[in-house]
């Protein structure tokens, strides 16, 4: 029995290719050639029974347990119960590209912000530290494409067991190969985290649209009608002159009095139209600029939102532009804008970012101050009804020479509870003062979700007067 005894597997054919379409008689051929292979196998491991029964219970409780989680605790468990060896578990983080501690023998699992401490590092043949052995984790190869942050090398994450010297040859063998099971194991069970959160960020994707899109469309109806009644009014100026020409008693002066009166709603309807042209020509863009973003191919492939970054000045490309087309609002309602932004220099703070998807936070904000921006008496016994919006550096914010920019936006009214603040970015909260204006309390989360893609953070602070909601985003100086 050799160490680097290598599964045997059978001979290249149209049911082992992914991309084939095999019979069922090469179907067949397929599984008997490979269940004699695997019989011939384990004959030549020659396990003892523990060995044997430590395969077993791994192999029953990956299929009982159905998270990665437990996963992780079965792997370092059965070897310290029948071997008596302690175990490390070590998986790839994909976003990070290194790999993370995530499951010790001795203290179970580690917290998400401890599993980094550590020195790993990947390889592609098992190695030995001073103390320990290390065994590369593969993932099926037959599956090499269903999981995109894989490389050629398949790796997975690192086995570590130890001590080293209560490691006999014939146990560094049988390790090898549970290794290998562990690596299936843990790569089924990706590929099911990989589509159960594939599903979810495309059911939260349709929410984005219905939120960002949809419900904001309905104001094309509006200028339907709006359009409507003005198409009235040119009918009534038509029917004026044609009453003047017809009218074959009407004096000079009177038909220029008449014809004056249908210049002057002409003139109005005119600029009615020039306005709801200009606003409509805004919302176009505006709802164009969403509609790209959102329903982007990349997406729905890849199950996360795909950024496409470039350089942006916030106040010219996004705030303007939403102010320009929120302020009517605001007059109509008595709230009062106060844009802090208007006198900051853009020249010292360069943003790369998704502008889409940022410009829907900010839309996000704009639209909770109109429903939510409520009266609140001052520290003089003045009534107050204020939306305000400023920008702040926040030097070293992200780690050492790693500056933020945080935006702030305030609106008065009563301020949340602690509570209610820590849970402002959840999925379908709404805050208890929130409960008879419109909303599905999806906005902030999208928020939360946009930002953090980013690499931002968020933040809510109730104040004296209301309620201050920020988010932060690295920069470049």
């Amino acid at each position: 029995m050799s160490d680097d005894m290598k599964d045997t597997a059978c001979d290249a054919c149209n049911a082992c290719n992914p991309g084939g379409a095999p019979s069922l008689q090469e179907l067949s051929e397929c599984i008997y050639q490979k269940v004699r292979a695997k019989k011939e196998s384990y004959r030549l491991y020659n396990f003892g029974r523990l060995q044997e029964e430590a395969f077993a219970t791994f192999f029953d409780l990956a299929q009982e347990f159905t998270t990665l989680e437990s996963l992780y605790m079965i792997c370092v468990a059965v070897p310290k119960d029948f071997f008596d060896l302690d175990g490390r578990l070590y998986i790839l983080n994909p976003k990070r590209s290194q790999l993370e501690l995530v499951c010790t023998s001795e203290k179970g699992l580690t917290a998400p912000q401890d599993r980094n401490n550590h020195g790993a590092v990947i390889m592609e043949k098992p190695g030995t530290t001073q103390d320990s052995w290390l065994f590369p984790i593969r993932g099926n190869q037959s599956l090499a494409n269903s999981l995109p942050f894989l490389g050629q090398h398949q790796i997975l994450g690192l086995f570590e067991i130890y001590p080293k010297q209560k490691v006999t040859k014939r146990e560094h063998f049988f390790l090898e190969k549970f290794t290998n099971r562990i690596g299936y194991n843990l790569h089924q069970k990706l590929l099911v985290q990989q589509n159960i959160n594939h599903i979810k960020f495309i059911n939260q994707l349709v929410s984005d649209i219905e939120h960002n899109v949809i419900t904001p469309n309905l104001y094309y109806k509006l200028f339907l009608i709006r359009l409507k009644r003005m198409i009235s009014s040119y009918g009534d100026i038509q029917t004026l002159i044609e009453s003047i020409l017809e009218d074959p008693k009407a004096t000079r002066e009177d038909a220029c009095e008449s014809l004056q009166n249908a210049v002057e709603l002409l003139k109005t309807t005119n600029q009615g139209l020039q306005s709801e042209h200009s606003a409509l020509s805004r919302h176009y863009e505006h709802t164009s600029l969403f509609l790209e973003t959102l329903f982007r191919k990349d997406h729905f492939q890849k199950g996360t939102y795909v950024l496409r970054k470039q350089s942006c000045n916030f106040r010219t490309e996004i705030i303007a532009p939403l102010l320009d087309r929120y302020s009517p609002q605001f007059t109509r309602k008595g709230i009062a804008v106060d844009d802090r932004l208007e006198n900051v220099p853009d020249e010292q703070v360069t943003l790369f970012v998704d502008k889409g998807l940022i410009s829907q936070v900010f839309d996000n904000f704009f639209s909770n101050a109109l429903k939510y921006t409520g009266e609140r008496q001052d520290q003089f016994g003045h009534e107050i009804k204020l939306f305000s919006l400023n920008r702040q550096i926040l030097k070293d914010y992200f780690g050492s020479d790693k500056p933020g920019v945080r935006f702030n936006f305030f609106t008065t009214g009563k301020p949340l509870s602690p509570e209610e603040a820590a849970n402002v970015f959840e999925e379908g909260f709404r805050a208890a003062r929130d409960q008879s204006a419109s909303g599905s309390g999806h906005g902030l989360h999208f928020v939360r979700n946009v930002v953090e893609i980013h690499g931002g953070t968020v933040g809510c602070e109730p104040q004296l007067y209301g309620n201050l909601i920020y988010f932060t985003l690295p920069f470049k100086e």
